[in-house]
């Protein structure tokens, strides 16, 4: 894409950005979540033109824009493996046969093969396609084969992903690989299972997520998502623990449990209460987020990717077919 395409396709997407709205606030223990709303359905709706929005069919017969991972992989329309026998830590190839692209998010722990991994950095896999996709490690101590393909079943947690985000898109502007920081993720995975003294012979971050309701029901009980709702901010009193943000109510509904155990179980490695976050807290950040948004060093095959330039922020978003697929957005001070 040329200079001034990057420029007016970032201009679409924080004007998107200006249409989300904040709402009301859900509080637990030392955690408020706001709900985020895309205020645009209304504009996209009455457009003719309108692109079909969402995950999954659409009314009217008009083809999904894409699907998710673990629908696609339980459809038999992907499968997730390693890039040879030998493996290699940071890469895995996906492969996708289906006829719609396929939505992988940023954070999410694919377990089996190998070892288990997580995503660097939000990606679309165009349909009839092979590609090699940037992971990390979150499982130090197995290298060996457990299963030949991947399963999408779990998220990493905001403080990991932050670490990642930042240090994959740092080196990705060096090198042109979003390769993150592996033994800062190792050490990250140590010390969640430690402040949970989870016995994880392999160190997998994953165990930390078997058996959640230990840590979550309490958050659970009192944090409800709307099902309108297209996205969440997780704050934890005046500091911003993560935003994460879809084109589609219908996308977040089919990723939030698996999101919201990461988050909660992060809460709960601090037992402090605190006081419900203000909402001007949540405003403040998502405006913060519009105005840091830049284009990404190295462009994906499909869609159009911007990153975050800030010292006290780190995130990257997905722009496809006139909307952001997915945005992720940490404070670097959680």
């Amino acid at each position: 894409m040329e200079a001034q395409g990057m420029v007016e396709t970032v201009g679409a997407a924080k004007q998107w950005l200006r249409t989300v709205r904040v709402g009301e606030g859900m509080h637990s223990k030392n955690l408020t979540i706001f709900p985020l709303y895309w205020e645009g359905e209304k504009a996209k709706a009455s457009s003719e033109s309108a692109p079909s929005w969402g995950e999954g069919e659409v009314d009217g017969g008009r083809k999904a824009r894409y699907q998710l991972l673990a629908d696609a992989i339980e459809a038999k329309q992907a499968r997730v493996e390693e890039t040879s026998e030998s493996g290699d830590v940071p890469l895995l190839a996906v492969r996708n046969d289906g006829s719609t692209p396929i939505l992988i998010p940023e954070g999410e722990i694919l377990i089996g093969a190998k070892q288990n991994r997580t995503v660097n950095l939000t990606l679309l896999v165009a349909a009839k396609t092979q590609m090699q996709m940037p992971v990390s490690c979150v499982e130090a101590g197995r290298w060996s084969r457990s299963s030949r393909h991947f399963e999408a079943k779990a998220w990493a947690h905001p403080k990991l992903r932050e670490l990642k985000v930042r240090s994959a898109q740092s080196y990705r502007r060096e090198t042109g690989m979003a390769r993150a920081d592996q033994s800062a993720v190792w050490k990250e995975v140590d010390d969640h299972l430690d402040d949970f003294d989870i016995p994880a012979p392999t160190r997998d971050l994953a165990l930390s997520f078997e058996e959640p309701a230990v840590y979550t029901s309490e958050y659970r009980e009192r944090i409800e998502l709307p099902e309108s709702a297209c996205g969440f901010l997780a704050a934890r009193g005046d500091e911003v623990i993560g935003l994460d943000l879809f084109d589609s109510a219908q996308t977040l509904q089919k990723l939030w449990r698996r999101m919201s155990d990461a988050y909660f179980v992060e809460a709960a490695r601090g037992d402090e209460r605190l006081e419900e976050t203000p909402g001007n807290v949540a405003s403040k950040f998502l405006s913060a987020v519009e105005d840091r948004l830049v284009p990404a060093a190295k462009q994906p095959q499909l869609g159009f990717e911007m990153e975050l330039v800030d010292g006290a922020l780190a995130g990257s978003a997905l722009w496809y077919d006139g909307a952001i697929c997915h945005l992720s957005a940490f404070s670097t001070n959680n």
